[in-house]
């Protein structure tokens, strides 16, 4: 048995942060919660005394590439070319050590090439390695020529398992029965993608909403979900009403999108972190065309309004970082700072982080909040992240990080 003796306590629920709190945790679960002076600790516990820091429950990222490392170089393409898949696994597996380090205990990998996520994902839960807990997509799904599938090589060059491609409801219909087939936990699908050719429609379709129903069908009856790569228009329509459960990015949603988002508990992930530090980067660095530079910077302006809507109508919203592309690994609680600057209190933040992504995972029963019956995910750190919530991203000030009862970090 393990009693954490802690400072102060944020339980991920939204609720007043408790002081001098005492968290036992036996059997990997959480078996009660309380005040230190009311709880009564066997002789037998081993005890974490951390009563001058502040305990958060294990943060999740609900939109990551587990694959790839991030940053400012972007040649992940042909990185994935030029290196055999073991070296793309060894490699996953140490982002998602930086992720975990970081107190992210739980992340959602939203396709890799060949299955990597879906390999790291059982070596971890068979203890072959240490790592974050994953939910992962395998193979995205995108249409011939879509944003998954786009040609960049010569005809005569042939790349196998980069990504699913289907067209037409039954051809998608069995992609996603060969995701599931491959052991994949969800489906990630593009829906609607954006276009630098318009900027007064800065977005086109690329699914149909027959092919987006069929792959919704198909993971529902496993009780899994869809999360589908959108940025606005008809796409977010149809791919709402075709029953996604996620919608990824959604730079621009319209207000009957948002009430109908709240209408079916569609949630968002807006990572927005990737859109101010593509713009941050500058164009020069991203080597962009022009009308793709002016559709980054028309995005990042505009982000943060459908934000705005979004969450006062009521959406469900998670953090996502879309680390692997531009967010490095290790960096994930940057999108918790963006979304304070896009309104959120600190705290609703830490939500957003936590219950909410265990909610958007379809976890909420085990994850995301620190309360009797949940698994021991916990995150230890030195200071206050309400008032600033900042520090999340220091490494030194993330004391210990705990993932179902052991201590990780």
């Amino acid at each position: 048995m393990l009693a954490i003796r802690t400072g102060t306590l944020i339980d991920g629920t939204g609720g007043e942060p408790r002081q001098d709190v005492v968290v036992l945790v036996e059997d990997q679960r959480i078996t009660a919660v309380g005040p230190a002076q009311e709880m009564e600790i066997p002789p037998n516990a081993e005890v974490v005394d951390v009563s001058d820091k502040t305990v958060l429950p294990g943060l999740v990222d609900a939109h990551v590439h587990i694959h790839t490392p991030g940053g400012p170089v972007d040649n992940y393409a042909l990185a994935q070319l030029q290196e055999y898949q073991g070296a793309l696994s060894l490699r996953a597996y140490t982002y998602g050590l930086k992720d975990l380090g970081m107190g992210f205990t739980t992340l959602r990998s939203l396709s890799s090439p060949s299955y990597v996520d879906v390999a790291l994902r059982d070596a971890i839960n068979e203890s072959v390695v240490e790592g974050p807990r994953l939910m992962v997509a395998g193979q995205g799904l995108s249409a011939t020529g879509g944003h998954m599938d786009q040609a960049n090589w010569s005809p005569d060059v042939f790349v196998s398992g980069r990504t699913g491609v289907c067209d037409g409801p039954w051809s998608c219909r069995e992609a996603a029965r060969t995701q599931f087939k491959r052991g994949a936990d969800l489906i990630k699908i593009n829906a609607c993608v954006g276009d630098y050719h318009n900027m007064d429609e800065p977005y086109k379709q690329e699914m149909t909403y027959e092919e987006m129903a069929a792959i919704c069908e198909e993971a529902h009856w496993r009780r899994k979900r869809v999360a589908a790569h959108t940025a606005g228009g008809q796409g977010i329509t149809d791919a709402i009403r075709a029953g996604v459960d996620s919608l990824e990015h959604a730079h621009w949603l319209t207000e009957e999108q948002i009430e109908m988002m709240v209408e079916h508990g569609t949630f968002y992930v807006p990572t927005l972190i990737v859109n101010s530090r593509s713009v941050a980067l500058g164009k020069d660095q991203k080597d962009i065309s022009d009308e793709g530079w002016d559709w980054l910077v028309k995005v990042n302006e505009e982000k943060w309004d459908t934000l705005a809507r979004a969450k006062e109508a009521g959406v469900k919203i998670a953090v996502g970082t879309d680390a692997g592309f531009v967010v490095c690994h290790g960096e994930n609680a940057c999108e918790i700072e963006e979304f304070v600057k896009g309104g959120f209190t600190p705290m609703e933040a830490i939500v957003a982080a936590t219950r909410m992504g265990a909610e958007c995972l379809g976890l909420e029963d085990d994850l995301g909040t620190v309360e009797a019956g949940k698994l021991a995910d916990m995150v230890v750190v030195d200071g206050d992240p309400l008032a600033d919530v900042s520090i999340l991203l220091d490494e030194n000030r993330i004391s210990q990080v705990f993932k179902e009862g052991e201590q990780v970090k």
